[in-house]
């Protein structure tokens, strides 16, 4: 069975464009829109790799992902994380949240191999 990811965003945009990539990449996806919904899908689901869209009127996302990595059960699961632009404040906040990866809406599909790669990575 193919390993999994959990995609959390609520645009088209990448988002459509990340589940074809990740599918060509020979990955399943289950996809979510609601930040609160992380931390459970991912422990019911246990992922290979989470990747979240930052920006969302539904919920705080970096504090769902801050949530799913706290929990011992999801703590080692990496997270690739994209914003529409690059913003040190959205940097420094992603990498404290837990973010290994974080990426913007322009670059996240064209370098996806690459930052799964990276993400896998174990240190």
């Amino acid at each position: 069975m193919n390993p999994l990811v959990l995609l959390l965003h609520e645009k088209l945009m990448p988002g459509s464009q990340l589940v074809s990539k990740f599918e060509t990449l020979d990955f399943r996806v289950s996809t979510i829109s609601e930040p609160a919904e992380l931390a459970p899908a991912a422990l019911r689901l246990m992922p290979m790799l989470v990747v979240a869209d930052l920006t969302s009127r539904r919920g705080d996302v970096l504090s769902s992902i801050g949530g799913m990595l706290a929990q011992e059960a999801t703590s080692h699961i990496p997270v690739i994380a994209y914003a529409a632009r690059e913003e040190d404040k959205v940097r420094e906040a992603a990498l404290r949240a837990g973010v290994k990866i974080l990426a913007t809406d322009a670059t996240i599909v064209p370098h996806l191999p690459q930052f799964v790669e990276h993400a896998l990575l174990v240190e």
